[in-house]
């Protein structure tokens, strides 16, 4: 059937008047008669959203690269889920598989990596965190994602672009180099949204901030005798040793399985000691994006054999942290890669108007990394991802409500999708800022 096209809104600052109008006021698009989602990215995120919108009655597919959810190693990291990323899960009625899977972070734990003496610091929030690796967060919601009737999931295929015809229809080409067809679609794609990059007006609010830190990520199937799985450690190296540098710590994630997750925290001064530590530099505008998560990784041990990583990071343990790298086996440094420095996406109003997570129609958000991507030094980016796809799913629900809606309409969903747009980035900024600054120091 011809569609017709939604007139274009030729400055951003009409969004906001429509929305101050009111979600009755934006003018009706004939190119779909009912919505058809599709979401770029099966990470927590994107599986979340699609939970959310089953909930509304939205159908939507998602799209997802990696054909397991253990296959980018970069992606295997631990997390700890705050209040922020409960409340989003609890919407999607996914907490309670969450908690079963996961173990409860009561504290903190700090190690004086020299002689092995444990301070602990209770946690700060008011409900114990929930700690598990990322693959098992995305395992626990993907099982539920799965048995929803307007939820579908496609592994091993991702997105390539977007286009968007003179009838406002929505093309997504895919990895396989198909194309599908859809009237809205959500990024959740990551840091290197394709989706993100296929819209000028996202791609040129858009900018990657390097910060001086850098990571390395080990994991284990085994933690140290008597760690509790009721927190993570921090390990440092002892303070009075000026001849220990003071540029590094150690996070480690003691997990359900017995094993643990290590972090390996530096600044850019560990490698005047340490070089073999530098990081690649992060890729030319030209190749960013072209692996995904695997652009994240400068260097990352495949064989030990052929790489001196594991023996360097074994001997730099044993001499600035020796009772930690007594406790751990030699079987984390053959794990190790270099992460690239941490970086962030900072969101820049262009022409006068504001920051925006969505297209001026509103056919096209973003949520996650694609939208606000952050480092690693709160713990607040997967949360902050997984609430950005509870407030784009209220915003569509509340204008619902307000029309007296049973089934979501096109130009709902194109209202909700401006609303989240507008009134988000308030809220996730100050934390990215705040989370750069801590890499920064």
């Amino acid at each position: 059937m011809p569609a017709t096209r939604t007139p274009k809104w030729r400055a951003f600052g009409a969004a906001v008047l429509l929305l101050a109008l009111g979600p009755q006021m934006i003018p009706t698009s004939q190119a779909f008669t009912t919505p058809n989602v599709i979401i770029s990215g099966g990470g927590p995120a994107g599986l979340l959203a699609s939970i959310l919108l089953n909930n509304l009655g939205i159908q939507s597919t998602i799209f997802e690269e990696a054909r397991d959810p253990d296959e980018w190693s970069s992606k295997s990291y631990a997390m700890s889920l705050n209040d922020r990323g409960k409340a989003a899960l609890d919407a999607g009625g996914c907490l309670e598989s969450i908690i079963g899977a996961g173990n409860e972070k009561l504290c903190n734990y700090f190690v004086d990596g020299s002689t092995g003496d444990v301070q602990t610091i209770p946690r700060r929030e008011p409900t114990p965190g929930i700690g598990m690796s990322r693959p098992m967060l995305v395992d626990c919601i993907e099982n539920i994602a799965k048995t929803l009737p307007h939820v579908t999931l496609r592994r091993g295929v991702g997105v390539a672009s977007v286009t968007e015809d003179e009838d406002g229809e929505l093309s997504v080409h895919l990895d396989d180099g198909t194309v599908v067809h859809a009237s809205h679609v959500i990024g959740a794609d990551g840091k290197w949204s394709k989706v993100r990059q296929s819209f000028e007006e996202l791609k040129s609010q858009a900018k990657l901030v390097s910060c001086t830190g850098f990571g390395v990520l080990m994991c284990g199937d085994s933690a140290p005798e008597g760690w509790k799985m009721d927190g993570s450690y921090v390990i440092f190296p002892p303070k009075e040793e000026e001849s220990i540098p003071q540029d590094f710590y150690i996070i480690g994630s003691p997990l359900m399985n017995g094993g643990m997750a290590l972090a390996m925290v530096c600044s850019d001064g560990v490698t005047k000691k340490y070089p073999w530590l530098k990081p690649e530099a992060d890729p030319s505008p030209k190749d960013v994006g072209k692996g995904g998560w695997k652009d994240e990784t400068s260097l990352e041990l495949v064989d030990s054999t052929t790489h001196d990583l594991a023996t360097n990071l074994d001997t730099m343990l044993q001499d600035t942290v020796p009772a930690f790298h007594a406790a751990i086996d030699k079987s984390f440094y053959k794990t190790a890669g270099i992460q690239r420095r941490a970086t962030w996406l900072q969101m820049t109003p262009k022409d006068g108007s504001v920051v925006s997570y969505s297209t001026e129609k509103g056919n096209v958000a973003l949520v996650g990394d694609a939208a606000h991507a952050m480092t690693a030094s709160m713990g607040e980016g997967g949360n902050c991802a997984m609430e950005s796809a509870l407030k784009l799913a209220g915003a569509v629900g509340s204008i619902m409500k307000e029309k007296g809606e049973t089934t979501c309409t096109v130009d709902t969903l194109n209202a909700g999708f401006i609303q989240y747009g507008i009134s988000r980035p308030k809220d996730v900024q100050p934390i990215q800022e705040m989370s750069a600054a801590r890499n920064n120091k």
